[in-house]
């Protein structure tokens, strides 16, 4: 039996046509698909007609499951790691397992494609470099608020993740802290998706119309000084 392959796999983030023929090959070929939720991952595969097993890892997945997982790869000629949307392990549970899978000697490659913080980075229009990605922010209050002053202390751009329903927080909290109110921000929502959204401007006017703004997967950008 030859060396297993664990693939990583770029699903698209909004629009389904954003994947890539080498990803749709490998799915169709490889032997069993892991995701993070069943529903997400089962929707995906059925819209490009593939039928293949799907196994879970998410942030529920305990030690023993990864490894069971590990044990599964090993048996197997090649395996698809998807996240619900986007690249995997950026911000999505994968590394611990990708981790495991290089200790063991099993070969690990990657299917680039769509991401959605690439494509708020282009989406912009800032100059984003140098910029950091500070990904998801704590979710108490106390520690979110201590987090982003420390981002806004960069003199470069900063790129944050937040769940549809706690973005507006994030803004709120921003129109307090960012003392340079002529510092733009960028906020991306469903980005690719049909009801896409984007705004690029002055934190005062994002305020004034974010609580009217719809509960869907964001990207926030900060512009870096200037």
């Amino acid at each position: 039996m030859s060396q297993p392959v664990l693939q990583i796999v770029s699903v698209p983030i909004g629009n389904r046509e954003d994947i890539t023929l080498r990803a749709l090959n490998v799915l169709k070929n490889c032997d069993f698909v892991i995701g993070e939720e069943y529903k997400e991952a089962s929707s995906l595969l059925k819209f490009y007609k593939i039928e293949k097993k799907i196994e879970l890892l998410n942030e529920h997945s305990k030690s023993g499951d990864i490894l069971l997982l590990l044990d599964e790869i090993k048996k197997s000629s090649e395996v698809c790691l998807i996240s619900d949307s986007g690249s995997p392990t950026l911000e999505d549970p994968g590394s611990r397992l990708i981790e495991l899978a290089l200790e063991s000697k099993i070969a690990v490659t990657v299917v680039p494609g769509a991401s959605a913080l690439t494509a708020a980075l282009s989406l912009s229009g800032f100059n984003n470099s140098p910029f950091t990605f500070a990904g998801f922010l704590s979710r108490e209050d106390r520690d979110r608020e201590s987090e982003l002053k420390k981002l806004l202390s960069l003199n470069h751009a900063i790129v944050i993740y937040e769940t549809p329903y706690r973005y507006k927080k994030i803004i709120h909290l921003l129109a307090k802290l960012l003392l340079d109110k002529s510092r733009r921000v960028f906020l991306g929502l469903s980005i690719t998706g049909p009801d896409e959204f984007t705004y690029r401007g002055q934190i005062s006017g994002l305020v004034k119309i974010v609580e009217s703004l719809p509960k869907l997967p964001p990207v926030i950008i900060i512009e870096g000084k200037k």
